[in-house]
């Protein structure tokens, strides 16, 4: 268990035989870990063998169903840290992200009918479901790690604790020009202006001015970064800044502004990735908390989408229709944004829609859309504007778009392959792997706060597609960048500073928060 005294820390230093005694348990661990690893991921890989022996048995895509459940649970049994089902760890947060996405509707329409079987066209869909939730598991199992507990001393490093609120300024400054891009998107379109669209106005209003909107992006970062910085000075026993706390909370209310435009999705991401990036740092979040905060998330949503039908007519009409929207809910499990998203799946599996020219090609415009549209007017359309423009052409010169879930951009390209390709590339390289960046030792808060970032937008990309998640990567990219790039100006002026950035020791008394600063598993 990780001490919240940092060693040698007060003229305590910790003695080297126990650091080397530690080191000497610890080192038979970490030789098995790959073999364990390796045999992990070859019990789950053959476990994907179980949907079709299963669906040859029971027939009506239970057997899909059933082996996608025992694939999307595995990867938690399986983990290198030992079986554990908290809902932020990894092996368990990226497979619920992709169940969410293409199973959970099924599955609730299933347990609720009188029948217990699927239509053959949810059949169809779920087979292609399967094949993705198989390349979830195995990368899922193969990429897991123990936790690791942070290192304190080059996180606040007690010898020149100033040397690190260089970054808390450079960080600030970069949520300032984050919210700075905001700003000037919603001055391009007015203020009043922006107050009384309709929800799908403001995603016309969006076209062309990615660049500004991604000022969002930016912020999160910094909330993350913030967040973090003051879980580092709790655990060192440092007084937090009133900068530093007061940057946090400002940021992360700045997100009202999503809610008040009608997006739910922006104010959910950047609290999980908060979760996240303190779950990874070792602090221990109760799943009672989570519990709660799920429940929160679902009652929010719901009112959020009553209010996108008084969107522009004035906040009153809106809570009014929020209210409503509460009031005829009937069944809270049945979440029609999730509903929506599995039958996206259902139509282009079965009804094939010509949305791509040849295999790959979506994958290869993903990449080409990355050119901001004022450069090139005539670049590819995304995967979700064909699908649109195919079903309903009208809807789609309105502003509206459906979904386009990665397993089924994935189908469309290379069948059933491009559907395991897809989620396994885009689970190990985009989550699990920001994931474990967050939660290795030596990473610092800002690269913390940036994998934490990537991985929140799981099942916001699972239920995507890839050009969606590569231009969120690469703003992230350049977001930490740019902090890295101010953080560096503000070394060089604070060089002629002295006496600036002073940090007092906090009291002696134990922390409220006793688990702070645990490793978020028993076993370490």
């Amino acid at each position: 268990m990780l001490s919240l005294r940092l060693p040698g820390a007060r003229g305590i230093p910790r003695p080297h035989g126990a650091r080397r005694a530690a080191a000497a348990k610890a080192a038979p661990v970490e030789a098995k870990a790959p073999r364990f690893r390796l045999g992990a991921t070859i019990c789950v890989a053959a476990l994907a063998a179980l949907g079709p022996v299963l669906e040859g048995a029971l027939g009506d895509g239970l057997g899909w169903t059933v082996g996608l459940v025992v694939l999307m649970l595995a990867p938690s049994l399986a983990r290198a840290g030992g079986p554990r089902f908290h809902p932020l760890d990894p092996e368990t947060y990226v497979p619920a992200t992709y169940f969410l996405s293409v199973a959970y509707a099924p599955i609730l329409r299933l347990l609720t009918s009188t029948a217990l079987h699927l239509s053959s066209r949810d059949e169809a869909a779920m087979e292609v479901a399967y094949a993705g939730a198989a390349g979830c598991a195995i990368v899922c199992t193969a990429l897991s790690r123990a936790p690791e507990a942070p290192n304190l001393e080059r996180l606040v490093p007690m010898h020149n604790p100033k040397a690190i609120l260089n970054q808390d300024w450079g960080t600030m400054a970069l949520g300032g020009l984050g919210l700075g891009l905001v700003f000037a998107w919603i001055a391009s379109i007015g203020l009043g202006r922006f107050f009384t669209l309709s929800y799908a106005a403001t995603h016309l209003e969006g076209h062309g001015k990615g660049l500004l909107i991604s000022g969002w992006y930016v912020i999160q970062i910094a909330i993350v970064y913030f967040f973090l910085r003051i879980a580092s000075l709790r655990k060192a026993r440092l007084r937090v800044p009133l900068m530093v706390s007061a940057a946090g909370t400002l940021f992360l209310m700045s997100f009202l502004v999503n809610t008040a435009s009608g997006r739910r999705g922006p104010l959910i991401f950047a609290v999980l990735s908060v979760g996240l990036g303190l779950h990874a740092f070792g602090v221990q979040i109760r799943r009672m908390w989570l519990a709660i905060g799920m429940v929160c998330v679902v009652f929010y949503g719901i009112a959020m989408d009553g209010a996108r039908f008084k969107q522009g007519s004035g906040i009153e009409a809106q809570i009014e229709s929020a209210a409503l929207r509460l009031d005829q809910t009937e069944n809270v499990l049945e979440i029609s944004e999730l509903q929506r998203v599995y039958d996206n799946l259902v139509n282009i599996v079965n009804e094939k829609p010509p949305l791509v020219n040849y295999p790959g090609e979506s994958w290869i415009n993903s990449v080409l859309i990355l050119v901001p549209k004022p450069i090139w007017h005539e670049r590819p359309l995304a995967l979700s504007e064909r699908y649109v423009m195919w079903l309903t052409p009208d809807f789609a010169r309105h502003g509206g778009g459906f979904a386009m879930s990665a397993v089924t951009e994935g189908y469309l390209n290379l069948g059933l392959l491009g559907a395991f390709l897809q989620i396994a590339v885009t689970s190990a390289v985009f989550f699990m792997l920001p994931l474990l960046v967050a939660a290795a030792r030596e990473t610092s808060l800002l690269g913390r706060a940036t994998g934490a970032c990537l991985a929140s937008f799981a099942y916001y990309q699972f239920r995507g597609e890839l050009t969606a998640l590569l231009k969120i990567t690469l703003t992230l990219g350049v977001a930490m960048l740019v902090a890295i790039l101010m953080a560096s100006i503000v070394r060089v002026v604070r060089r002629g500073l002295p006496g600036t950035g002073t940090v007092r020791h906090g009291p002696e008394r134990p922390l409220r928060p006793a688990r702070l600063g645990q490793p978020s598993s028993p076993s370490q």
